[in-house]
């Protein structure tokens, strides 16, 4: 009798067990099946994100059509004169730029410097001597229509506007802004060298962000109306002049 009670025991345990492992499995299986999911779902975000790095083109030189500069102290606002702009391709999320520009009345200056495109925005690239490390500031914006692009910069007592047409790479340069030029595009290349090969800099291949500020004008109505009306207009002539620019 004793034997008998101890084999439905043990039946009902294998019973049990069996029914456990019968219902626990399509949950291993869904497990599986979610993981594999997310991992196509990554791959494929990736994959679309290198597609639009890859797909967007913003590199030339592009000459200014319209620009202008706010300031805290508006006594210093004005309005660009000329200006050029230069954007080479460097990697797949990566370009470098170099813009000359001239206010009426005052010498010309220069910037260059590397942008980084990373979750869908542009970032300036920089380089912290301090740590031996590259960080990146959200000091720029860009975006881009046909022929023309517009950027926004930004520091924390100012914010310029600019839009820009895409012209001929072999087009004249402003005479006033050519030696410029020149030393922007010289100093440009030697901190490319230090900011791209400089075997003790570290963080290339990573994303560090430093808050750099807000933009210190908030209400960008006016550019965006400015930008809409070149975006739109037919009459506008936008074409780059080709003769020698004084």
């Amino acid at each position: 009798m004793y034997m008998r009670y101890v084999q439905i025991l043990f039946f009902l345990l294998l019973t049990l067990y069996g029914c456990s492992y019968l219902t626990s499995k399509p949950s291993e299986e869904n497990i599986k099946k979610e993981n594999l999911e997310k991992e196509i779902e990554r791959v494929e975000k990736k994959e679309d994100t290198v597609s639009i790095l890859k797909n967007l083109s913003i590199e030339g030189r592009y000459d200014l059509v319209d620009g202008y500069a706010f300031f805290r102290d508006t006594i210093h606002n004005h309005p660009i004169y000329k200006a050029i702009l230069l954007i080479e391709r460097i990697s797949d999320k990566d370009f470098g730029f170099i813009i000359v520009r001239k206010v009426q009345g005052l010498t010309p200056i220069g910037e260059h410097g590397i942008l980084s495109y990373h979750k869908n925005r542009f970032y300036m690239k920089n380089i912290d001597y301090t740590n031996k490390r590259i960080y990146h500031t959200n000091s720029t914006e860009i975006k881009i229509k046909d022929s023309l692009l517009h950027t926004i910069r930004y520091v924390s007592n100012a914010t310029e506007y600019d839009i820009w047409k895409k012209s001929d790479p072999e087009s004249n340069v402003y005479v006033s802004l050519r030696k410029t030029l020149q030393k922007e595009k010289e100093e440009y290349t030697n901190f490319y060298n230090k900011i791209s090969h400089d075997p003790e800099l570290t963080g290339k291949d990573e994303f560090i962000y430093y808050e750099s500020g807000k933009r210190y004008i908030d209400n960008n109505s006016v550019f965006q109306k400015k930008w809409n009306h070149y975006t739109t207009i037919n009459s506008y002539d936008l074409k780059t002049d080709n003769k020698v620019q004084e």
